[in-house]
């Protein structure tokens, strides 16, 4: 139940991956007939993601996943558009892939303005239009946040923008991948990573609109298109198309099926002394508070169930501060404190979720002592 962290790989994404690694093992920078057997192959890839991710007049680049994807864009974007403006706004929701390298580049000149979230986990429309000015541009706001899986008005964003020809929209796609349909085609740049949505860990893309615009922020061998260096993860990627087609495929009967999964969740915790649950968005992701407890508390009260959650997200779980998400929502500290992230997969059961149920029903009796 901590699928927002990651997923476990298809059986097909893992065939395609070891296949590869078999019978395509050659850098695909190689000019023998080998590696250019190998560059057929990744650029057919590389095809397959674009297409699939309604993204035709994109370029994209392989990544190792999508904090470096996030680090690209944001850094050397920033650098390329210095000479016409030194403000990026940034929604107070993003994930610290986005939020931690933003902060970084103040060092650089940079000036960082966020952009206040609505009490339902959602950007606030007429803030952003309030800080857009012609010093902007760069803004960024994930399609799904990773904490309460609420869904951003990424389409609407866009059309603002257009007022502001200068400013670079990226989107963090992480968690939006394989769970809804967005349209990214007026976005800038779209970040995703492939072990979010079945593949493999380790390889992901960026995608942008003018690739002009991305420079390397590591330095070696040129690869892809010089933006990127280190020797191609040509398995990765081929895996990763795989893993996109079959999520793609499966979307609509998986997002009707962990809906009714999320309301079965809703409806036995109804009524619960102390249990607040956080306003839907995607129902892969459900984001419940036991208040009055820590939520590393539930997290291990559930494992001795063996069912296993999160408090926040995976990458800073480990963190002694407020969760920026359900900070900007307007939580409680002791809300905060007492949050967990239950996250379903396209390959979550019923069998699981009666699990998930029964556990917790079991840990609030257990814990109940403690709540308020």
């Amino acid at each position: 139940m901590d699928n927002a962290a990651t997923t476990r790989p298809y059986d097909d994404v893992l065939d395609t991956y070891m296949n590869v690694n078999r019978s395509y093992y050659f850098n695909t920078a190689s000019i023998h007939q080998a590696g250019r057997e190998a560059a057929k192959l990744l650029e057919a890839s590389r095809r397959q993601v674009i297409d699939l991710m309604g993204l035709g007049n994109h370029d994209c680049v392989f990544t190792s996943g999508a904090t470096e994807s996030n680090n690209i864009a944001v850094q050397s974007v920033l650098r390329h558009k210095k000479p016409f403006g030194r403000t990026m706004l940034i929604s107070e929701l993003e994930h610290p892939s986005v939020i931690n390298v933003a902060e970084a580049m103040k060092d650089e000149g940079f000036n960082v303005r966020y952009i206040r979230a609505l009490s339902d986990g959602t950007v606030n429309m007429a803030h952003l239009g309030e800080l857009l000015d012609d010093d902007v541009v760069f803004v960024t706001v994930m399609a799904v946040n990773n904490i309460v899986g609420s869904i951003q008005p990424i389409e609407k964003i866009c059309e603002v923008l257009k007022q502001y020809p200068r400013v670079h929209f990226h989107v963090d796609a992480t968690q939006a991948v394989g769970k809804i349909r967005v349209d990214y085609s007026e976005a800038d740049s779209v970040s995703i990573s492939a072990h979010k949505f079945h593949g493999v860990k380790g390889v992901g893309a960026l995608m942008a609109k003018e690739v002009k615009t991305l420079s390397a922020i590591t330095y070696g061998g040129g690869h892809e298109g010089n933006i990127r260096s280190g020797t191609v993860n040509l398995p990765g990627a081929a895996a990763m198309a795989r893993a996109l087609r079959i999520s793609d495929e499966q979307l609509d009967e998986s997002y009707t099926r962990v809906a009714a999964y999320n309301r079965q969740v809703r409806e036995a915790l109804d009524g619960f002394h102390a249990v607040q649950i956080q306003p839907s968005g995607v129902p892969h992701i459900m984001n419940i508070s036991f208040t009055g407890a820590k939520g590393e508390v539930v997290v291990n009260a559930l494992g001795s169930h063996d069912i296993f959650v999160s408090t926040t997200s995976a990458c800073a779980s480990k963190l002694s501060k407020l969760n920026e998400t359900l900070l900007a929502m307007g939580n409680t500290q002791p809300v905060i404190e007492g949050s967990i992230r239950i996250s379903f997969s396209s390959q979550t059961g019923d069998a699981e979720v009666k699990r998930l149920i029964t556990a917790l029903q079991a840990v609030h009796n257990e814990i109940g002592d403690v709540l308020k």
